[in-house]
Formats: C-alpha cells, structure tokens, sequence
C-alpha cells in the first residue's frame, strides 16, 4: 500500500521533490533532434498537461508556450524513504505530482490547489507529441474527403441525410416484417431478395461516398453486407427463425410483466389487462414463499497506517484565521456548510474503527499535543476492498480533516469492542504547511510625468514613454507580486501586451522579505528552542518581487498571476475564488475583483497637426472684408488620442504675438476659427490621458486689398455718318482676376428716358472696350461699381464720361402673329416683314441663297420703318435663305449687317390621306362607338373633311390628326363615326390644300346583331289553344328511370353561345304546385351551346321543374344579353323561353315483420358503417336442434315461431302492385318469388317449407316493384340478383337465425378435471366451450364478478390467489341473449405454504470458534409440514449437508450449530400444497 509505480496519471505520481533532483529522467520525444535545457516552471508545466481544476484563459496548462521539444518526466520514489530524507535534510518535498496538491484524496472540490481529486479520478498525463506533425500525402488526405462536393451539400446535412436514410430503411424494412409475421404463409423470397439488394445498395453508398465520421472501410461494409442478409434471412425467409427464437422469450418477459404491473392498478388494471393468456403462461409464484438465510463466520486482528503514500499536505491558514469565530464554531457545527478541507488519509485494514488518536506538532510553538476523535462516523471515507469472507472487514481509507499547520502522527485506533487496531512501525510524519499564497500590487512609487491613474477592478493607466524616458531610467515597475509559503518558492505571471502573450518566471529572482522571525530566548528552554528550530524551516515566509516594464508600446498590459509553486510541490493555481481583492478578474468591468490580475492601459502620446486640406489650399490664404467673401477660415486640424483634446497654439502678427488654446470633445473634424491675419503655430496638445507635441509647420492668413480701377475714353469719327459714332472706353483695373465693371447708360436728348445698366467683365488688368448705340444723342456713360475676386458684391466707384454720338441705321427680320415665316407652298408666294431704324429713307440690300446659289437684291427709297419683301412665287421645293446684307440712311450711312437671316422650306404639296376600312366595313356592337380607320401622309396636324352619304342634313364633319402611330412611311389614325351608314371623305390640308385617295374615299360602318335562343316546341305539348294556352310541357317520366326526351333549343347570333337558364323544383307532396312563391328549391345552371344543341332535364327528385331560359351571350356580344320571360312565341327573335317537366314517383315498398299475434317485431342492424338486414334471432336449450329424420316436426316448430312477413307499398305509387321477392334459404341456392296483381297497398308472404324448415341464418330482401303506370323501383342490380350469399352479408331485407345455446366443461389437462387433485395457487383452470366460436364467460373468483370475452374453444383462468372460484354462464357473443348456467363448477383454490428462515432476513453473524448458534424458522399453511434445509459453504456455494423434516405439526423450528456457513430451506409442503411445485 505504500508503494506506487512511476509513469502513473497526473495527480498521484509525476513529479519529484525538490530536494531529490537526481530522480528525474529527461526522455526525448522522438523526432526531435534538439536537446534544449528547460527551466523548472517549463518542466513542471510539461508534467501536468490536464489538471482537474479550473485554469484560467493564460495558465500555461492550456497547450504548449513554446517551440522546444515535449519532454516527460517520470519519478519512481519510495515515499518512506523520501520523508526520511527530507526531514534528514531540513528540506521537505513531494514524492509525487500529487504532492502539488492540498491532498490526494482530500475532499476539497474547488479550491485552487492543483490536483484536488482522488487518484481514481484524475486525467491521465497528454501524450507525447512531436514537435512538427506528420505530413498527409494528397492522396491520403483525399482518401478522407467525401465524394459529395461541400459546394453540393456541406457535411453536416450530407451526415443528417445519410442517417435520415438509413432510418426510414430500417422502419420500413420492420414494417415489412411485421406484416409478414401477421401473414399465415410468413415466409417471402421476394422481400428476402428485395432487403438483400436494398441492404447491400446502403452499404456500397456508405463505402463510396466517404461522408466524414460515416466512412466505412471495405471489411467493414463486406462484414454489414452478410450481417444484412443474414438479419433477412431470419426475418423474411425462415419460419422459425433465429431472432423470434431468441428475442421471444425475452419479449414475451418484459410483456408479461408490464401487464402484471398494469393489472395491479385498483379496479381498473383487472379490467383492462382481463384473463390475458400471457399472463397466464408466464405466471410465477414469488419467491417469498421461502425467506431468509443465516451466515456464519470468524474475524482475525485489525491493522492502521496514517499517510500511507507518504504525502505532504498544505493549508490555507491566512483565510482561515481571518474569519470571524463565530464563522469558524458556524462551520464545526454544520457540516453542511463546511468550507473544502485538507484531509491526511488513514488506512484501515480490519473491522470498523471507533475511536482515532493522532499527535499534533505545532511549527510556531514545537510542543506536541494528543488529540481524540470518537465520532469516527462523521469522517469521510472510502471503502477500498471488502473481504465476505471476512465478515465485517473491510480495507478503508478515512479522512482526517486538520485546520492547523504542523506534523500529525496516528497514537491509536480503537473498534467498538475496545480493540486496538496494529499501526504502522517506525512511520514519519506526515507534514502540513501553509499554502502558497500570492496576490498582485500597485507600487506606489511612480514618476509624476508618466500620468499613472489607478481605478477600480485592477485597471490603471498609464501614458506611453519615449526613448527620451527610457534613458532617464523610468522603468520602475508598477506591480508588484507579494508571496507567502514554504520557501522557495516559484512564481508564473502571464504577460499579454496587446494579445502577445509571454510567461514571465519569478524562479530567480531576489525577492524583497517583508518580515522576519525572531525569537527570545528568554521565556523558552533549550529543549523548545531545538523543537522550534527543528520544525521553523516549514513555516510560511512573506516576500515581495517587482515586475519591471518599459511602457514603449501603447496598448492594453495584461498581467495575470497565474500559479505559485513552493518548495514541496504544492502548486496553486489562481482563480476568481479567492478573497476580494483591488483588482479585476478574467472579465474586464464585470465588477468581480481578484487579486490574481491586472490590467494597464498604455496610452498613445496624442498628436495635433494641420489638415490635408491646408496642404494643397493657395497660401497663404486671405481674408476679406466682403461679405460674400470668407471673413474667417476654419483651419482644418488632425488629431489622434482619446477626447477631450485641449490643443494650444500661437498668431504671431508682426511684433504682436497672441497665446490661446481650444477644447476639442469630438475628434471629427476639428478646426480653429480664424478671424485676423497673422502666422498661427501649434504649440502643443493633451488629451483625457497624456499630453504631445505639435507638428511645427505654419499657417499664414492676409487682409486681400479693395480693387479700383482708372477709365479713359476716347471718341469713333465716321465722316459719311456726321460724325463720332461711339466712344472707345480703356480700363486699367487693380485688384484679383476676374473683373466686373457696371456702367449705366443715358440718351440726354430723352431726359425722362429709363438708364441702361450695362455689365463689362474682365480676365485682364487691361480692357478696352466699343460703345456705339443705335440712336443719336449725347450720351452719359456712368460707372458706379467694381467687383473681383476678393471683393465679388463690389466696391463702389464713381466716374462719368460723356460723348456725343451719331446713329447708324439698322434693319431686322419682324414677325407675324409673333412668328417669322419659315413655310410656303411650291407656286405661292410669301412675304417677310422687316423692321428698319435710322433717318430715312433707306436703302436695303438682301440675298436669296437656294442650292449654293446666291441672288442679291437692292430696295431704295423706303419712307416707312415697316417694310415688306415679297417672295415668289417659288417654283422648286426645297430651303431658301434670306439674308439682311447692308442697309443705308437718308444721310448715306451705310451699315452692314451680320447674322440676320430666316430659313424658308417650300414643299411640293400638301398630305395625302384615305380610308383603311375593312372588307366588310367596319363592324361595332350596338350601343358602342365606332373609330373609322384613316391613314395620312404629309406633315401634321393635318384637317380632314368628311361626311355620312344620304344625310339629309348633308353635314360635313371635321376631325384633325396630329402625329400618333406611323405605318410605313404613313400615319394609322382614326376618325370618329356617328352611327351606322356610309361615310366619304371630302379634303384634307395642313399649310397646303392635300388629295384623297379616290379608291379608299368610302367606308361603311355596321352594327352587329344580337343573340337570341327559345325553345323548341315540336315534341312539347301544352294544354288549350290560342291566348288560354298553357306553358309547352316535356313528356311525364317516372322516377328513377332513364329519359329519353330532351328540349331542343333554337339558336342566332355568332356561336358558340353561353346560355343561362334557371331550373324551379316544387316537389311532388308540394300542395301549391306551379305556383311561383311556394317554390321548393330553385337553382342557376350555365350552358355552353354550339350551332344546334339540347337541355337535358333533370330526373333525380320526383315532382315538377319549370325551365326559363334567362340570358345569353355569344362570340360577339360577351355581356350577357337578358331574355324576355314569355310561354309563347312573339316574333321570329322572341320565342318560347318558359317550359315544364314533370318526374313521377316510383312505387316504392318495404318489408315488415309481424308475429302471428300481429304485433309488429322490432329487429337489430348488424352492421355499422354497412346497410345490412334487420335480424331476428331465436335461442334453442342445448340438444333441442333437429335430426334428419324429424324434418316435418322441426318445420312445424318453425312455423309456430315464424313471424309473418308483409310487402307495404308507398301511397305515390298507383295500384295495382307486382313485386319479387329474393329468398336465401340456410342452405341451397336463393329463389326469386313473383307476387302480382297486388290490389292495395300491402301484402303478406307465405315462404315455402323447404326454406324456412333449417336451422340457422336465412335472409330474403325485396329486388323489384311496380305499378299500374309502369314505374318501377329496383331494390338490387338486376346482375346481383342470385349472386349474394348470407354468410358474406347482404345488403337490405330481412333475416331470421335459430341458434343453440353454448356449453362448458372442465378440460382434460385442467385439476378441476380430477375431483380428488387441490387446486393451489399457480395453477390453471381450463374449461372446454362448446357453441358457436365467440362467447362472453361470467365467473366469480372471491366474490368478485367479472364478464369476459372468449374467442377460442378453451377458456382459462389462473387461481393467483386462495378462494373460491366459480364458473356461472356462458353465452353466445353474436346473440347474448342465448346462454348457459352452470351450477356444478365451483372450486376451492388453496394457498402456497411458506417459511422465514431468522425472521425471513438474511442474517450475517460473526461467532467465535466453539460458540453455538440457534436459527428459528417460522412455517405458515395447513399441517402437516415437510421441509428440506441445507449448509452451503461461504466461498464456493457448495452444499455442505442438507436435512429433510417431514409430517411436522408445530409452526416453528429451531436449528442449532456451530458450524460455518450458510444455512437455508429449498423445499416446503403442507397437506395441499407444495413450493417449488413439482
């Protein structure tokens, strides 16, 4: 037990002490050439790959860190001798990986120890895995690809439909199967080969396709392919098959006992299950019949080891002793509530313990205390090996909960008796110290430049340092790891910075002590001194280590204290269940602090610079004080950090310089309004965190200057026009291109004439620019406004200049009608206006230019300043130009003209246009519009004339085409046509008059006509003549038969034509027939109709249809068209539209029965869901049925039971009657009796004696009635008629059966056949039935009544309990009225005897050797009893003796022995009963 095998799983074996190096072997990972040295926290990590407890997101248990070869460690330690060595050595290690935890079977669930499970749970060690993974070849890789594409169908769906479809295959092969087993033939090559083919298609599919986790090798689908037509053949092929052979017996067990369990429900479980023959043929007395066994045997000593592993242990006394006392008494009383403990096992091999004494050392103190525990009960233990042959003994572990740090010795086990248990010779100590304990803290001593903040939940922040920082050594650390336990001790903290994670190993660092232990020597002796010295060295120490950190990136710095590890191998893993501390846990902001993590933020250094905007603007930029102009920039800025930013910067103006600063929340967009020139730097920025520095570059803004300008002008002379004609105007402008000058001109020879405002504009510094107006005068030019660029509303001027101008004459092109004329027509002519300016009279010169040919021509002595130029008349078609040239004043001054001239088109000739009228003219419905179709050629809007030929009004109609759809080269329209007739065209013009096509000048417009439909009334016949005549009538029909008349109906219009007509019914018992308000039901119907076509009446109800033909449409008119209701014809389109028929009632009849008393018989349906006959049945006594040899007597008893059976007709129809009548006798083939000449409206039946003279079922049902008229009722097909049989059913009629009643006796093979055999509980009473094969069986068992069902001839029943069992009547299931009493088959069923062997419990006594032992057994029956008891050996079962004790008389028996065993009774019987039955 001491012992342990190396290599063993992670938490029992796997580590080795620190003081014990030498026992470590390093095994290389093959594959790696490598030999790389790993620290200690890399080895230790290496050896635990799967711990139990929970390891946070950075713990370096969660795959491997590194790129360096996997490497195991095995120990093989005796753990004896390694306490030995440790104690020796004043350096106390694990011998084990469990050594790193608090205990190895310590019940401490959740603590963040590592390893806190028993050695049967925990994980085995990760395998070891080479550093670089085989490479798959392409074809290997392929080989594990499905054949479905992923692109077709992924792989999830592809497994979900291959399973769906093996699914469905499997239900519907187990439906195949059951409905062959239900079958009487159960066997079926065809569903044998049909599952063979459908099983081995599956599994090709399944081997083909390759679907990941569904892929199946070749041996494996061979080995599914014969599984399948195996499982076939048993199911489909084979009668008996192996499967039913097997799998019977065990369903009919688990049948069976879910009806017991059913029949056992109170009142409704009997009722439900009833006298089940499963229940019956798998029914089984209990095994409480015999009870009890007795055991005896002998115990030998007991042993005790504490610690048998040799493990340390350790505690987490800093969280213990800071509870308050009253949490600690809290949790020693309620064990419920009780924190996870450390727990030193105890072995125990022997009976149970009672009372456990152990020794405790104090470390602090070195004194040595006893203590007790004698409620052995409220340990926890583990229950290792049991021996039975033993007795009590058992191997055990219990669980000895400490609370204090030191060394625990086990003094004494003691059991219940008072005896002491063996312990363990010369064994160690067993050690606990402190757990290690570390926690994460803010260093207080931090430069005041880096801006560190420290918040809530572990955050902080910091801002980022420069290289300036590093070289002024600011690389303090911020955190600081404080660390508690047996030194030394190993510290791992996981660094990420900005998702780059690292491990930062605290194995070699000088820690910082924060206390030391001294002690005066003063109060103590030497002996204490020794003790305390011996045992310090296990005392937890407290020390400080400081994590250092540049801060060179900004980002986020996550430092998680992930594990500590002490000198004896018991490592802690930190998680967010340890006390609260400063900062947060795994999630950021949750609000769940611990002190195992911390998290500082690294913020970026924010900068400020000028936009990109700025970059590419014309600097420097200016300012104007125009308002159209900017009067202030908003120079864009860049900023980058965390807002708020507060951004600070300079203008500088000459010698003034101005210091201002703004506050920027958002980062989008930010700018700095400028509002007076001046050079602005940025001087710096700071943002919510950290302060920057600023770009250096520069940004000017300029006042721009207001423009001016000078004018000078000098004057145009022209000798022939009187003088100066206009000024030449010259500016030299000042400013930014462009320019714009205003100038406001005035005639002061028009004093109260408005001023002209005239806008020069400007590219150049230098313009010149003409003023020459059309009218004499003097003339006032004044310039008031100047505009540039920087200045674009103007800045006001003020200069004038005057000149004195002679006119020049001037000519244009007028309108007419606010048109010029740009039309004419080849052979007309055409006149354009001019307009003319100027002192006349004047001479005007014009071109013609047609065809690259030019015509000048010359006009003098124009007096007036309208002037008309003639043109034409135009003798080609085509364009003319007309262009101005030159025009001349009365004082010669000429002035030539530019750019004016009109564009003249002269056409051929007008439109051309023409009806397009169809062949037949141009047909229209009645009451709708009609279009004439008319086609045109020529320009639009076109006129067209045109009128109706003989309207005596001879009015002309008028209609104009614009341009709408173009045929061809012509324009398709429509003119409007007013009513049927002939219409001509008359003429048609645009500009010029056009032509009319002669051949299409005439169209005809028509109207169609509408549809009619009547009746036709050869065929029909109606009653009176002329006026007085009635409505035309079908030929009378009878009900049910064929009709062989129809109405035939007259039709015109365009076919096929859609005819509505409606049907009034007024039944045949209606009083107030043909009388339109007290209709019994009327109805819509449609009908579709060719050139010639019939109504067919309707012939289902009896009585009188009246048919109006209501509306009708056809090809043409679509709408329906409505009927005139008339019965008789009114024109050659108005006919007959309202005719009659009527339908007769059949004589229908019924057949009755009567007893020959008279009274009328009332007879039960037989059938449910099909028409069957009333039936009448009578109960013979058993042994009442006739031979062959007394036929008359047996017809003569029939004839004195026989009702009389009547024919009753039906008062529609009209007498006199004849009806047949089809019999089936019990026997023979059926007969058709004919009854005639039927006078009233009943008839009795006389049947003849060879039919009713059997017993039996006989049947006889109407087949065929009619009456004086004709009309027949057909009961049966005519085809059916001596076809049906009674015993397959018959529908309609009557039948009539003689039964006799049922018997029962008690069966051969059951005990109430033997009058001298009991009947005992278990056994089966069967009884023969006699009768027809269906019965109800009443019987009465306890006095409990009960009715059930029987449809086989041997009735059963199992006795299952003592009482009396009586069988009372038997009937007839399909007559329950016939029955049978019974009064001689009763019977007393008696109860199984029993025995209780020591109460009926199975005793386990341990005795001394030579002690004497009683067993009382206790029988229960009817005397006199025989039994048999045997002794059975413990180990091996074996009967050792056995005794038989017959005709005892007493209920109680005594054994006494002092032999070893097991004693029990196998057979009991009492005077009618026995157990086990024979």
């Amino acid at each position: 037990m001491s012992g342990r095998q190396s290599g063993g799983p992670v938490g029992s074996q796997g580590l080795t002490p620190v003081g014990s190096p030498n026992r470590i072997t390093r095994q290389q990972v093959p594959g790696n050439t490598e030999n790389t040295r790993s620290t200690f926290a890399e080895r230790v990590y290496q050896n635990t790959g799967r711990l139990p407890n929970g390891i946070g997101q950075f713990s370096p248990f969660n795959g491997p860190r590194t790129t360096q070869p996997t490497e195991r460690v095995t120990t093989s330690t005796n753990a004896t001798e390694g306490i030995r060595a440790q104690l020796s050595q004043r350096d106390l290690g694990a011998g084990s990986s469990a050594d790193v935890l608090a205990s190895a079977g310590s019940p401490r669930k959740k603590s963040g120890i590592i390893g806190n499970t028993s050695a049967a749970k925990r994980a085995p060690p990760p395998p070891a895995v080479s550093q670089q993974a085989p490479v798959k070849k392409n074809g290997a890789a392929k080989a594990h690809e499905s054949a479905i594409p992923t692109t077709v169908l992924d792989l999830p769906s592809q497994r979900m439909y291959a399973l769906a479809t093996l699914g469905f295959m499997a239900a519907w092969k187990l439906f195949n199967a059951l409905a062959l087993n239900m079958d009487a033939n159960r066997t079926s090559f065809y569903l044998f080969f049909k599952w063979c083919v459908l099983d081995t298609i599956i599994w090709y599919c399944g081997w083909r396709l390759h679907i990941p986790r569904l892929t199946l090798s070749t041996n494996v689908m061979y080995a599914l392919v014969a599984l399948s037509v195996f499982v076939n053949l048993n199911l489909f092929f084979l009668s008996e098959s192996v499967i039913t052979i097997a799998v019977k017996p065990m369903a009919i067990s688990i049948a069976s006992s879910w009806l017991r369990t059913i029949k056992g429900i109170p009142l409704l479980g009997p009722r439900l299950v009833g006298d089940s023959d499963l229940l019956i043929d798998s029914f089984e007395l209990d095994e409480e019949h015999i009870l009890g066994r007795h055991t005896i045997h002998v115990l030998p000593h007991s042993l005790t080891h504490m610690n048998p592993e040799s493990k340390s242990f350790c505690i987490d006394d800093v969280q213990m002793y800071a509870e308050p006392w009253y949490q600690r008494l809290a949790l020693g009383l309620f064990s419920h509530n009780h924190r996870p403990q450390t727990a030193i096992p105890i072995l125990v091999n022997g009976t149970h313990p009672e009372t456990i004494s152990y020794a405790y050392t104090s470390f602090e103190t070195g004194q040595r205390q006893l203590r007790t525990i004698k409620n052995t009960g409220a340990l926890q233990m583990e229950t290792n090996a049991v021996y039975p042959a033993l007795g009590n003994w058992v191997m055990a572990t219990y669980y000895l909960p400490v609370t204090e740090v030191g060394a625990y010795e086990i003094y004494s086990v003691k059991d219940r008796k008072g005896l002491e248990f063996r312990t363990a010779s010369q064994a160690p100590p067993t050690i606990v110290v402190a757990c290690p304990q570390a926690h994460l803290q803010w260093n207080g001593v931090v430069p005041e430049r880096d801006n560190f903040v420290v918040g809530g939940n572990g955050h902080a922040s910091i801002c980022q340092r420069t290289d300036q920082d590093q070289a002024d050594d600011l690389s303090s650390g911020l955190i600081q790891v404080v660390a508690r336990g047996y030194e030394p001790m190993e510290i791992s903290v996981v660094r990420l910075v900005n998702g780059d994670r690292e491990v930062i190993s605290l194995d070699g660092s000088q820690p910082q002590p924060l206390e030391s232990i001294q002690h005066s020597g003063s109060d103590m002796d030497a002996a204490q001194l020794a003790a305390i010295e011996k045992w310090s060295q296990y005392r937890a120490h407290s020390s400080v280590y400081t994590l250092s950190d540049t801060f060179l990136r900004p980002g986020e710095y996550v430092y998680k204290l992930e594990s500590i590890r002490d000198a004896a191998n018991h490592s802690v893993v930190m998680s967010n269940t340890g006390p609260k501390g400063m900062f947060d846990g795994d999630k950021a902001g949750s609000g769940k602090a611990t002190p195992y993590m911390a998290r500082v933020q690294v913020h970026r250094r924010p900068s400020v610079g000028w936009g990109d905007a700025l970059h590419i603007a014309e600097l420097p930029l200016r300012l104007s004080e125009d308002p159209a102009r900017k009067s202030e920039y908003a120079l864009p800025l860049r900023l980058s950090g965390t807002g708020p930013w507060i951004v600070r910067y300079e203008i500088v103006n000459g010698e003034q310089k101005i210091r201002m600063s703004k506050k920027f929340v958002d980062g989008a967009k930010p700018t700095i309004e400028a509002q007076q020139p001046g050079t602005y730097h940025l001087v710096d920025v700071s943002d919510s965190h950290c302060g920057g520095q600023a770009e250096k570059t520069n940004v000017t803004l300029e006042l721009a200057p207001k423009p001016h300008v000078n004018i000078t002008s000098a004057p145009i002379t022209a000798h022939e026009c009187g003088g100066e004609i206009g000024a030449l105007v010259d500016l030299e402008l000042m400013g930014r291109p462009p320019f714009a000058i205003y100038y406001r001109e005035r005639n002061l020879r028009f004093p109260n004439s408005r001023p002209i405002t005239r806008k020069v504009r400007s590219q150049q510094r230098r313009h010149s620019f003409k003023v020459m107006p059309e009218l004499a005068g003097t003339y006032e030019l004044e310039f008031f406004q100047l505009d540039d660029d920087n200045y674009p509303s103007g800045q006001p001027i003020s200069q004038t200049i005057t000149q004195e101008i002679h006119a020049q004459p001037s000519a244009k092109i007028d309108t007419v009608n606010g048109h010029i004329p740009t039309r004419a027509c080849m052979g007309e002519e055409l006149e354009l206006p001019v307009r003319l300016k100027g002192q006349g009279p004047w001479q005007l010169t014009y071109n013609v230019v047609y065809e690259n040919r030019r015509t000048a021509k010359t006009v003098t002595g124009i007096e007036d300043e309208s002037y008309t130029i003639a043109l034409g008349a135009f003798k080609q078609p085509g364009d003319y130009t007309v262009e101005l040239a030159q025009v001349k004043d009365g004082n010669q001054c000429a002035r030539d003209l530019i750019d004016v001239s009109t564009v003249i088109n002269v056409r051929e000739g007008g439109p051309r246009v023409g009806f397009q009228c169809p062949d037949n003219g141009v047909r229209v419905l009645d009451g709708e519009q009609a279009q004439i179709p008319i086609y045109v050629q020529g320009e639009f809007p076109v006129e067209v004339r045109y009128h109706k030929i003989g309207d005596a009004s001879k009015h002309v109609y008028t209609a104009t085409i614009k341009r709408n759809t173009y045929q061809g080269s012509s324009q398709v329209s429509s003119v409007m046509a007013f009513g049927p007739g002939e219409y001509e065209l008359v003429s048609a013009s645009d500009i010029c008059a056009g032509t009319i096509d002669q051949q299409s000048s005439r169209c005809s417009v028509i109207v169609e006509p509408k549809p009619s439909v009547w009746f036709v009334t050869d065929g029909l016949r109606r009653e009176g003549e002329g006026a007085d005549a009635g409505i035309w009538k079908l030929h009378e029909s009878c009900e049910g038969m064929a009709l062989q008349n129809t109405f035939e109906l007259g039709l015109q219009g365009s076919g096929p034509w859609k005819i509505e007509y409606q049907v009034e019914f007024w039944a045949a018992n209606n009083a107030r027939s043909g009388v339109p308000g007290f209709v019994d039901r009327t109805t819509t119907h449609t009908l579709v109709a060719m050139q010639t076509s019939t109504l067919k009446p309707e012939c289902c109800d009896p009585g009188l249809y009246r048919y109006t033909l209501l509306s009708v449409s056809d090809e043409r008119y679509q709408k329906p068209q409505q009927l005139l209701r008339t019965a008789q014809a009114i024109s050659s389109q108005v006919g007959v539209t309202v005719v009659e028929h009527m339908i007769t009632k059949s004589p229908f009849a019924e057949l009755r029965a009567y007893s020959p008393e008279g009274t009328a018989l009332e007879m039960q349906s037989r059938g449910a869901f099909r028409r069957q006959p009333p039936s009448i049945k009578y109960c013979l006594a058993p042994g009442q049925s006739r031979s062959d040899n007394e036929a008359q007597s047996w017809a003569k008893k029939l004839h004195e039971h026989l009702p009389v059976f009547r024919i009753e007709f039906a008062e529609s129809g009209q007498p006199p009657f004849q009806a047949w009548v089809e019999v089936f006798p019990a026997s023979g083939p059926s007969e058709v009796v004919h009854v005639s000449d039927i006078a009233g409206y009943s008839q009795p039946i006389i049947l003849p004696d060879h039919v009713a003279s059997q017993i039996g079922l006989y049947h006889m049902r109407l087949v065929k009635t009619k009456d004086a008229r004709g009309c027949e009722h057909q009961f049966v097909d005519p085809n059916e008629v001596g076809l049906g049989r009674p015993d397959k059913g018959i529908a309609g009629g009557i039948e009539i059966e003689y039964i006799e009643a049922p018997n029962a006796r008690p069966a051969s093979s059951s005990p109430a056949s033997d009058p001298t055999r009991n009947v005992c509980v278990g056994d089966v009473l069967a009884f023969d039935l006699r009768g027809l094969n269906s019965w109800n069986v009443e019987y009465e068992y306890n006095k409990l009544h009960r009715s059930i069902a029987v449809n086989k001839r041997l009735f059963r029943r199992i006795a299952d309990m003592p009482g009396n069992f009586t069988l009372q009547k038997v009937c007839h299931r399909s007559a329950n009225d016939c029955c049978s009493e019974f009064d001689d088959l009763s019977y007393t069923v008696h109860d199984i005897p029993r025995v209780r062997v020591s109460g009926g419990r199975d005793v386990y006594q341990d005795i001394l050797e030579g002690d004497m032992v009683d067993i009382r057994l206790e029988l229960k029956g009817t005397p006199p009893f025989t039994f048999t008891w045997q002794r059975r050996s413990i180990e091996s079962s074996k009967v050792l003796d056995s005794h038989t004790v017959k005709d005892l008389m007493e209920f109680e028996y005594t054994i006494s022995t002092a032999s070893e065993g097991t004693f029990e009774v196998t057979f009991i019987q009492d005077r009618y009963c026995q157990y086990p039955k024979a």
